[in-house]
């Protein structure tokens, strides 16, 4: 039998800054929500964006005050500093935009 720790199948992050949480799925960014209001902002520069860097899952705290910075093809983005990281609520992967389905995501 094995004595190494099982490995950490988690993918799903929330990085949240004052204002936006970025849910990632490994170093992609798949929603992100408004803090205040709560709503689900399908239009933002950072979705589908890959994170450049990012802390290994486990060591996530260390990132707190530090920005992510996203890059694509097109367009890079960087977020403001980082106040926590955590795991996101099982309801909130239903809103991620890998979930929806042709038409369901609102102009």
């Amino acid at each position: 039998m094995s004595t190494q720790p099982a490995a950490n199948r988690r993918r799903h992050r929330v990085f949240a800054t004052k204002f936006t949480e970025y849910h990632l799925r490994s170093d992609e960014c798949v929603g992100v929500r408004d803090r205040e209001t709560g709503a689900w902002l399908r239009h933002h520069a950072a979705l589908r964006l890959r994170a450049i860097q990012l802390p290994e899952s486990g060591d996530d705290l260390r990132w707190v005050g530090r920005r992510i910075q996203f890059w694509g093809r097109l367009a890079d983005v960087v977020t403001s500093p980082v106040i926590e990281v955590g795991r996101p609520e099982r309801w909130a992967v239903d809103h991620y935009i890998s979930q929806a389905t042709c038409g369901e995501i609102a102009a």
